[in-house]
This record gives structure tokens, C-alpha cells and sequence, in this order.
């Protein structure tokens, strides 16, 4: 099957910023995120499709350390990732390269570093911010959807 832009696939899939839509008739969130993008691409617009975001203390990491939940999804479930500073600094790349070279184009911005929740809380452990704080229980299985890697390439040399 050809590797969807949407929820992760069975196997490890790469999608960039041509990647095809997901099916959005049972998803209304994806509905309404296609149906924004869709706007703002008709009206001569650009898309910046972000990654998870997060700072030191927000984003799932944060969500999954504080709040004493099991973290639903596989531990090698894959998830890509942006700091908020970085989206901010892509946002005013994006103005910066003006119309002539965003007008009408959609952008996958990442980190270039996707990790699993596992690897995430790892790192986040080491941090004196969670000293102290155990490693969450993973609930997903081996069934579920591995998830994606984010190839942003194209919007790199953009």
C-alpha cells in the first residue's frame, strides 16, 4: 500500500510532503484539518504540517511523566517531533521566502529525529525537571499501528 500522510501504518512507512491524504470519512478531525488545508491552498496559501510539539514542559512527554496514566500505544511506537521554537522559526522561514516560493505548497516540518514514546520518556527522565519520576506502562500492542517517519526534505530545501 502506498504510505498515507494520517495515523501510522502496521509496518514503519516514510511520508513526506506528497504523501497522500488519509481517508477522512471516519476521522473528524482529519476532516477538518484537510478541510483547512484545502482553504488556505484554494486562496494561494501555504501549509506548515507540524510535528508533535512540545518544550520541556509541555507536549506528551509531559502528559505522559505527570499524570500517573498508562500511555496508550506501543513503546516502539513512533513519534515525530518539533520544539515550539523551532515551529515558530519555520512559520517565519516561510514568510521570509515570500509568496513566489511557498504560494500554494504544504510543508512537513520535524526535528528530523522521530523517536519511540519510550526513547522520549527516556530522555525526558534525565532532565532534573522529572527527577525522580518513574517510566510510565505502555498499553499498546504489537497490533497497533507503528507509526510514521516524517521526510521533510523537500521543505528543508525549500
Amino acid at each position: 500500500p502506498i504510505p498515507r500522510y494520517g495515523p501510522g501504518e502496521a509496518e514503519l512507512v516514510v511520508v513526506n510532503e506528497n504523501s497522500p491524504l488519509p481517508d477522512t470519512s471516519n476521522n473528524p478531525r482529519s476532516a477538518r484539518l484537510v478541510a483547512a488545508e484545502n482553504a488556505v491552498l484554494e486562496h494561494g496559501g501555504a501549509c506548515l504540517r507540524l510535528a508533535g510539539l512540545y518544550t520541556m514542559e509541555r507536549g506528551a512527554h509531559n502528559f505522559w511523566l505527570t499524570s500517573g496514566k498508562d500511555v496508550s500505544g506501543r513503546e516502539d511506537g513512533i513519534i515525530n517531533l518539533l520544539h515550539y521554537d523551532d515551529a515558530a522559526g519555520a512559520a517565519l522561514a516561510a514568510v521570509v521566502a515570500g509568496p513566489t516560493v511557498v504560494s500554494g505548497n504544504v510543508f512537513l516540518i520535524s526535528d528530523g529525529n522521530p523517536l519511540s514514546r519510550r526513547q522520549i520518556c527516556e530522555s525526558t527522565l534525565k532532565s532534573k525537571q522529572y527527577r525522580g519520576m518513574t517510566m510510565p506502562r505502555f498499553v499498546g500492542s504489537n497490533d497497533e499501528p507503528i507509526g510514521k517517519v516524517y521526510d521533510g526534505s523537500a521543505s528543508n530545501k525549500a
